[in-house]
């Protein structure tokens, strides 16, 4: 299906360029792989619920972790309560949540903006609003049809069995810990099915 907004999506397009070029953000793209910050990379294997810290090619630690009510499938929009899938990097730090700690990732990322525009969930401006802040490594717009704030977090001390979140990652509080004086800002995040 090819939305009738390709002239909005044209005239977003370009306002983005020109936004990045003025900002020197041209060049500096990421692309989702290799250390972005610091030397870990965080790798998660849904239909396992398995999480890995890795420090260069040395595991440094695997998790069991909780996923979304619904976790088959990749997310998709905002109260699904799907895990998403892809490549993704730590874009916020919370020191303090609901879930004790907050590891923020990417999502939704040029990925799931792209099948988003296309399928019509998010507008061709939404669209710019994923997209700048991808390639600054930036927190992305989590006010769109297709969610977001996803993320790793703890329990805050509460007992909790299964899949549960609605879309992010759970580990105990004692786990988050351990990831959250580690990571930095930038680490890539890996969700497999």
């Amino acid at each position: 299906m090819i939305r009738a907004s390709s002239a909005a999506r044209s005239v977003a397009l370009c306002v983005v360029a020109l936004a990045l070029t003025a900002s020197g953000v041209v060049g500096q793209q990421w692309d989702g792989s290799g250390p972005a910050s610091g030397p870990y990379e965080i790798e998660i294997w849904k239909g396992r619920r398995e999480m890995v810290l890795r420090e260069g090619a040395r595991v440094v630690r695997r998790f069991q972790v909780a996923l979304g009510y619904n976790p088959e499938r990749s997310k998709q929009f905002q109260g699904d309560s799907r895990t998403p899938e892809g490549r993704y990097y730590v874009c916020e730090k919370r020191p303090q949540s609901s879930f004790y700690r907050f590891l923020g990732i990417s999502y939704p990322n040029l990925d799931d903006a792209e099948r988003g525009y296309v399928k019509g969930l998010i507008s061709a401006n939404e669209w710019a609003d994923i997209f700048v802040p991808y390639l600054r490594r930036e927190v992305p717009s989590w006010r769109t049809a297709l969610g977001g704030r996803v993320g790793i977090h703890g329990l805050g001390g509460r007992y909790r069995v299964g899949d549960w979140t609605h879309g992010c990652i759970a580990v105990s509080d004692e786990e988050i810990d351990f990831l959250y004086h580690r990571v930095s800002v930038g680490t890539p995040v890996i969700i497999n099915e």
